[in-house]
């Protein structure tokens, strides 16, 4: 075996990927799986064409619902509902506006990642390249399916990297693979095409001053945490459900079709020329025995039961993952029963915002390193706030007189108002006194300033 060589888990969970990516794609990619989601029924086979043109007509009038891709959307909404606070060192600033070669900014990213950990439950990322202009490197994603082989001990790694490739107005498939090992404590990069090792070799990464690097600059991220082996994609029951369904679809419409198809019989007589509005049938049969001439068709006994398998199958898509996206605070319901329920529905939300800012930031930490940058500089915090935390006047304003009378330091009153979204989250507590103080910088010093809202007080303008 060569360098397209798969590991154990890898082939484990390839159906697992295959049927995430197929139905968040949708109905065009589920059918053109064909039997793979829908089997061919066994009396289709009886026909002459085995079966291929009854199938097509079986597999066109079934539906397949788009419930992964309107589950993954609001989970990626809920979860980013407010970004992330990212913070580097000042020589890496650049990757804010492009962290990727391709050209998405770091926020774009970080919201990749988190999509494709709710979908396949992996991601990873790779530090390589350079940003000419900015002397950065790049971040490289990668699916969960391109990493095809790798070690525990995290000192090797094969990439799957193969794409079309355009030549002039012609694109034509091309298998490239990018090795990463760790060897004599040394970072080393081998690129082949097809199974062969390119004779030009990438210029291997190094630290700033020519060292090079002793660890693999390359995060494996996971939905609950940064481990190498591939889990069970968090949104797989979804997926489930929507074969179910589109299986149910397929029989479903097939009686309604059959049932709408009465065909026309005589009994005990000649069939008539024609049929319809218009036609007087004279039916003649042999002697002494009575013609009969109806319309016989399916009685559709199952249509009913159909009906509610597809109401429960549409339940269990719900309960495999939209609910989580239930933010609606019933009207009874107390805020410690809110705070209970929601932390019970948005566990996985939780572990999977905590994994995708872990991993990003890893990934920045060895850029941090790379270019002479402190790594420990480099701090991402999730959002852990999927339910609407909005804080209302009143609240702020007890906030701000707790302060006053020594109840609680200033930086306890901005990180709780920061909390409440009445401060934004990538601001810093030094960047919000700089702000406050530049704007007080025009007012008269003789203007009283209101100690909620920070404005001046308009003086009485009647008072003598």
């Amino acid at each position: 075996m060569g360098v397209d060589a798969k590991h154990p888990d890898w082939a484990d969970r390839r159906d697992e990927w295959r049927l995430m990516r197929d139905t968040a794609r949708g109905e065009k990619a589920v059918k053109e799986a064909g039997e793979t989601y829908l089997p061919m029924p066994s009396g289709f086979k009886a026909q002459d064409d085995k079966g291929v043109g009854y199938y097509a007509i079986y597999q066109t009038r079934a539906q397949v619902p788009d419930s992964v891709a309107q589950t993954l959307a609001g989970m990626v909404g809920v979860i980013h509902r407010v970004e992330s606070k990212i913070e580097m060192p000042d020589a890496m600033q650049g990757l804010w506006e492009k962290a990727t070669k391709d050209g998405l900014t770091l926020e774009a990213l970080h919201r990749r990642i988190t999509s494709d950990l709710l979908l396949m439950g992996r991601y990873s990322l790779l530090v390589t390249g350079s940003q000419e202009a900015a002397g950065l490197p790049y971040l490289a994603g990668y699916t969960a399916e391109a990493l095809i082989n790798w070690s525990d001990e995290r000192d090797f790694y094969v990439l799957d990297e193969s794409a079309p490739v355009r030549n002039g107005f012609e694109w034509t498939d091309e298998q490239r693979y990018r090795v990463l090992t760790l060897g004599g404590a040394r970072y080393k990069v081998e690129t082949y095409t097809g199974t062969t090792l390119d004779e030009k070799q990438p210029d291997e990464l190094q630290a700033r001053g020519g060292k090079a690097l002793t660890e693999i600059p390359f995060v494996v991220i996971g939905a609950k945490d940064l481990a190498v082996a591939p889990e069970e994609p968090p949104l797989i029951g979804v997926a489930r459900s929507v074969i179910a369904q589109y299986q149910l679809s397929a029989d479903y419409r097939w009686q309604l079709f059959m049932t709408g198809q009465e065909t026309a019989t005589v009994i005990n007589g000649d069939a008539p020329d024609a049929v319809g509005a218009g036609v007087v049938l004279v039916l003649k049969g042999e002697p002494n025995m009575t013609p009969d001439f109806k319309y016989v068709g399916p009685s559709g006994t199952g249509i009913q039961a159909h009906e509610r398998a597809l109401a429960a199958e549409k339940q269990n898509a719900i309960a495999a993952g939209a609910r989580l996206l239930d933010s609606e605070k019933r009207a009874a319901e107390s805020g410690d029963a809110l705070r209970l329920r929601y932390t019970a529905q948005t566990a996985t939300l939780t572990t999977i915002s905590q994994a995708s800012a872990a991993g990003l930031e890893k990934a920045l930490r060895y850029v941090a390193t790379i270019i002479g940058a402190n790594p420990d500089e480099v701090i991402v915090t999730p959002n852990l706030q999927f339910v609407d935390q909005l804080m209302d006047p009143q609240a702020a304003a007890n906030l701000v007189k707790v302060w006053q009378a020594g109840g609680m330091s200033k930086l306890s009153l901005f990180e709780n108002l920061q909390r409440g979204e009445l401060i934004s989250p990538e601001r810093t507590f030094e960047e919000e006194e700089e702000e406050i103080a530049k704007d007080q910088e025009g007012m008269e010093p003789e203007q009283d300033l209101d100690p909620v809202t920070g404005l001046p007080i308009e003086q009485d303008k009647t008072a003598a």
